[in-house]
């Protein structure tokens, strides 16, 4: 049981370097796996094998999606399209309040990156209220709506790496979305009445603009399409691959913006899908060397004592989503320390990917970087932050560990 007590240091650590000292997550993320190492007392040379390759194979799973994904939202956004995204978006749902909340929810999946859409919108959903409370407002349902979707749906990197880690679904990854869109959609809906009191009444609806730039939406054209024909037609199947697809839509997005759009936007984009790799990348140490330790087997012990079999996978993405903060991370940490456990084999591989989700949404605390990033452009204080974001969260996690439950013991 070292291992849990060494859990519970590195997790109080990683606590302090983001809280007071504001560390860098790729800095405090492989020191923590460091410290992990030596309070576990794991062999040096098991150490550093299972930090590099915790960090490579998270660079091997997302490296081109980010980058990707990264890319498409800067060159919306350098080429202004972005604002046409969202007033197409606002001309269906008519109020600013379920444009916010739409738009989060639709752009973090094909952007593969709940942060990155967030970025990009934050601009242009300040603006769809005068009032300092609304527009905060509006940032809170933009943020938790795109997180929403980012964890539940698949081809979404959480829901991904789950099911690529535990070669779940074979075949038919998409059979996941059957329940996840509904619980998803349903989650938004709640997510939106209960913000409902919290912002003006809508103002009358402008008629699009003419001229409109219908380009805006190529390169999730492109992503969608690739996806669709390569899971439908068996001999095109390599075009339902993740990668493939976004590195089509990116290039899509490049071949439609003047040259000087096109390189700011590969400039900037590059930095800043480097900076995302590099964080996920040391999540990524710090579950390698947490999955190299008999922390599996510890907690599965420790869980099994108390609670049923079922719960393992809820439990284990809670607690590594406390810990490093990455949802994408915590599903690819989850998977490896599940894959030497009976839970894969007891569970339906369907609760098994809402299980992981449902951990993946709770506890998003100070390790997350996207709470830093709200807490920086909402102005709000630390425990505001708490309360619209984390809150909500954690409420959904707990929905989705419901379904989790309900699937288990329906098929």
């Amino acid at each position: 049981m070292e291992t849990l007590i060494a859990f519970a240091v590195t997790l109080i650590a990683i606590t302090v370097a983001s809280l007071r000292y504001r560390l860098p997550p790729f800095l405090s993320l492989v020191g923590a796996s460091v410290l992990f190492a030596l309070l576990s007392g794991m062999p040096a040379e098991t150490a550093i094998t299972a930090i590099t390759g915790g960090a490579g194979r998270i660079f091997a799973m997302l490296a081109i999606v980010i980058f990707c994904g990264v890319g498409i939202a800067q060159v919306l956004r350098e080429s202004g399209r972005i604002a046409d995204i969202v007033a197409d978006i606002r001309g269906l749902v008519r109020r600013p309040l379920a444009t916010a909340g739409a738009a989060g929810y639709l752009l973090s999946v094909p952007l593969m990156c709940g942060i990155t859409s967030f970025v990009i919108l934050a601009p242009i959903i300040t603006h769809l209220q005068r009032d300092d409370r609304a527009s905060r407002t509006l940032l809170y349902c933009a943020g938790v709506a795109g997180t929403i979707s980012y964890v539940l749906l698949y081809p979404a990197p959480v829901v991904y790496s789950t099911i690529t880690t535990l070669d779940l679904l074979s075949g038919r990854p998409w059979d996941i979305d059957l329940i996840a869109l509904p619980l998803s959609l349903l989650l938004l809906a709640a997510l939106l009445l209960a913000l409902r009191a919290r912002t003006p009444p809508a103002e009358p609806a402008n008629e699009p603009a003419a001229g409109r730039d219908v380009r805006a939406w190529l390169p999730f054209v492109v992503i969608v399409g690739m996806l669709a024909v390569g899971s439908l037609i068996p001999h095109l199947h390599a075009l339902s691959n993740i990668n493939l697809a976004l590195l089509a839509g990116l290039f899509a997005a490049l071949a439609t913006v003047p040259g000087d759009v096109r390189e700011r936007a590969l400039h900037r984009g590059t930095k800043n899908a480097g900076i995302i790799i590099f964080d996920l990348a040391g999540a990524g140490a710090l579950g390698g060397v947490i999955a190299a330790s008999t922390f599996p087997a510890d907690v599965t012990a420790l869980v099994l004592g108390f609670l049923p079999i079922t719960i393992l996978p809820f439990v284990i993405a809670a607690l590594v989503q406390t810990a490093q903060g990455s949802r994408v991370v915590t599903a690819a940490v989850t998977g490896s320390i599940l894959a030497a456990t009976p839970a894969v084999a007891a569970i339906n591989p369907l609760a098994l990917v809402l299980m992981v989700s449902a951990g993946a949404f709770m506890f998003s605390y100070v390790s997350d970087p996207f709470f830093w990033l709200l807490k920086r452009t909402t102005g709000d204080d630390f425990a505001g932050v708490v309360r619209n974001y984390t809150l909500p969260l954690s409420a959904a996690g707990l929905v989705t560990l419901a379904a989790a439950l309900v699937v288990q013991a329906v098929l």
